[in-house]
This record gives C-alpha cells, sequence and structure tokens, in this order.
C-alpha cells in the first residue's frame, strides 16, 4: 500500500487529502472520482505523506469498498440541517450527495437517506431512495447491484447483500442488459 497526498483545486482554492493506493492507476482513478465528489476542477498527485483527514478517510473507505450492509458507518465531521456535511473551496458538500458523485451515481431525482434510521450513517449500502417505481429494489440499490457486479460480484453476494432473492438480482440484471 502506497500513500499519496492529492492537491485539489477549485477557483483558486486548494484542498490536500491523504490517500492510500495499491498503485499510480488506482491514485489516479481515485483523484478522478475525489475531484468528481467535491467539485474540483483540477488535481495534481504527489508522494508527500500528510495527515490523514476525516475526509480522506471516507473516500478510503469507498475507494476500497470497506462498508458492510450489517454495520453502519458514522459519520465524524460536520453536520448541518442534521445532515452530514463537510466544507470545502467555501462551500458546504453534503457527505451522501458527494458519495453518489464519488461512485458516479446521477444525483437527480435521488434523495439518499439512511434506511437503518440513523442520521449520522453514510454507509452507502444503507442507502433509500424515493422512487415512483414499487419494486424490491429501490433506484439506487440497482445502481449499487450494477457498480458491484461491474466490480465482479457474484448473483449470490449481490443477494445477501441486498436482501432478495437470486432470481431478483437476475431479472434486473437482465433489465440492465
Amino acid at each position: 500500500m502506497n500513500q499519496y497526498s492529492i492537491k485539489l483545486e477549485r477557483n483558486d482554492k486548494i484542498l490536500l487529502l491523504a490517500v492510500q493506493s495499491n498503485d499510480t492507476a488506482h491514485v489516479q482513478a481515485q483523484a478522478v472520482d475525489i475531484c468528481r465528489a467535491v467539485d474540483a476542477t483540477q488535481y495534481s498527485i504527489s508522494y508527500e505523506q500528510i495527515k490523514e483527514s476525516t475526509l480522506a478517510k471516507l473516500f478510503r473507505d469507498l475507494a476500497f469498498n470497506n462498508f458492510e450492509y450489517t454495520k453502519c458507518f458514522q459519520w465524524q465531521g460536520s453536520f448541518s440541517n442534521k445532515q452530514p456535511c463537510f466544507y470545502v473551496f467555501g462551500k458546504r458538500i453534503y457527505v451522501r450527495y458527494s458519495i453518489l458523485q464519488y461512485l458516479d451515481i446521477p444525483k437527480d431525482n435521488y434523495y439518499p437517506k439512511p434506511r437503518c434510521g440513523n442520521t449520522q450513517c453514510i454507509n452507502p449500502l444503507h442507502f433509500d431512495y424515493k422512487s415512483a417505481k414499487h419494486s424490491k429494489l429501490s433506484p439506487g440499490d440497482i445502481e449499487i447491484l450494477k457498480a458491484q457486479r461491474r466490480e465482479g460480484a457474484s448473483v449470490n453476494q449481490l443477494a445477501k447483500i441486498l436482501k432478495v432473492h437470486r432470481a431478483t438480482i437476475y431479472r434486473h440484471l437482465q433489465q440492465v442488459a
């Protein structure tokens, strides 16, 4: 595991984040995802070692998929309107929407709310979304299913994670194909 730092920029404002990565290709992919998540316009990567912040820990956990469906992930940073948030580039960003951006899930028409009822939880596997359809899987679950499938998760793993039958997973995978 290598230690890097990413310098993110937007409107002459700078944010430095510590990043752990397997190799340079992985850190570059993380930098692109983090840029999208915090709405930065450009980035640069260096080998400088800096202290890991709460925000850096969040992006590390997202990069290495350190979330379990059965456990809440408590946000340790700021809150605004009882919602987890952080402040970068002089603006407030809500953590759950930032996670959607990081995972490249369109945030239009989605309101991420933790299914577990814990207002401090930012586990993306706990997110529930408003939906016009009545389905066993919410649109967010389907996006997570597609993302996890691209990462190589099996149908049985997906069914266990999303607490549905394998047939439901197969049906949604056929609709996507």
